[in-house]
């Protein structure tokens, strides 16, 4: 299980773009995939994307809310509504940056 839950995610990511204006970067790795995937906060948007060697990277797949990205099918089949447990680790510096966390 992964150590937050989605509502907290999100709820820092807004923090950052709301109060701070900054467009955090959210590292995600999964127990069944190979690759990092990543969410970036924008001020009108968010995206997800594949991470890796550039011929493995998928570019970014845009949503225009957090919820919905986390309700979409996903690159690579990913739903995060239903395969948030898989999550094994979970980091962004600009969380850390900014004091969130544990």
């Amino acid at each position: 299980m992964p150590e937050f839950t989605f509502e907290e995610i999100k709820a820092s990511l807004l923090k950052c773009i709301n109060e701070y204006g900054c467009e955090a970067e959210l590292s995600l790795i999964f127990s069944d995939r190979p690759n990092e995937y990543m969410i970036i906060i924008y001020e009108d948007h968010c995206s997800f994307q594949r991470c890796g060697i550039a011929k493995e990277q998928s570019g970014e797949y845009e949503y225009a809310t957090l919820d919905e990205l986390y309700e979409a099918q996903l690159i690579d089949d990913i739903i995060l509504e239903r395969d948030w447990d898989k999550i094994i680790e979970i980091d962004c510096m600009d969380f850390d940056i900014l004091g969130f966390g544990k």
